[in-house]
């Protein structure tokens, strides 16, 4: 039965305007992102089904949504919400003091704990590690990126940040660091040494956990100042 023929107080819009979004269950609030069902199946039995394939609202920001069997215009409805959502995150950490890498883990978590590649980004921060903004810079295929040192450093400077945190997914979930992400640390910490950039500290990401370079001494060895 399609949802305008269900009764008012039952409809996911109704209820939404009624008793607020957090009333609305996962698969109700993506019903009407999707917006239309078929002749056979509501939006809201499409919002069901999909969640429950892809492993939840979890997996649903993972998920490549035009492999999904959807179409056009409905997987483009829930990308651009699913966007949405991770640019009203960044933004209420605008001006957010990153001070500890779990700080820096909150701050980058929107911009990389979805993807199912990795993607390395740069934050800029004030001098005393307020955030101003977070720069996507690399996005490379599921077994790494490459990275130029000199790169990280563009926004920073045209900006007059005082310092810059980087910040990259690991795919695997694992967020070990691997030789190729101590040796960029390194490069990176010594070109902003010439600079007058510091770098704060270099935290990857994985799944629901972190690892910050600080911590693990790396910046420390490389002579590395806090801002």
């Amino acid at each position: 039965m399609p949802i305008r023929d269900w009764p008012e107080a039952i409809r996911p819009r109704e209820r939404l305007i009624r008793d607020g979004p957090p009333a609305l269950s996962d698969a109700q609030l993506l019903a009407l992102v999707i917006g239309s069902g078929t002749k056979a199946r509501s939006a809201l039995a499409m919002a069901e089904t999909l969640l429950h394939s892809i492993g939840g609202i979890g997996g649903l920001a993972r998920a490549d949504l035009t492999a999904l069997g959807l179409g056009q215009a409905t997987a483009a409805r829930i990308v651009a919400g699913l966007e949405l959502g991770r640019r009203a995150l960044v933004a209420e950490r605008e001006g957010d003091v990153l001070d500890t890498p779990a700080a820096a883990a909150r701050a980058l978590a929107p911009h990389l704990a979805h993807r199912d590649r990795e993607a390395l980004v740069v934050v800029l921060l004030t001098r005393k590690q307020r955030l101003i903004a977070v720069c996507p810079l690399y996005q490379g295929n599921v077994a790494g990126t490459s990275v130029r040192i000199g790169e990280l450093f563009t926004e920073a400077l045209r900006r007059n940040a005082a310092g810059i945190l980087l910040g990259h997914n690991h795919p695997s979930g694992d967020p070990e660091p691997s030789a190729d992400d101590l040796r960029t640390t390194r490069d990176a910490v010594a070109a902003g040494r010439l600079l007058g950039v510091s770098v704060v500290d270099h935290v990857i990401i994985g799944a629901g956990r972190h690892v910050s370079l600080r911590e693990r001494g790396a910046m420390a060895e490389s002579g590395s100042r806090s801002l």
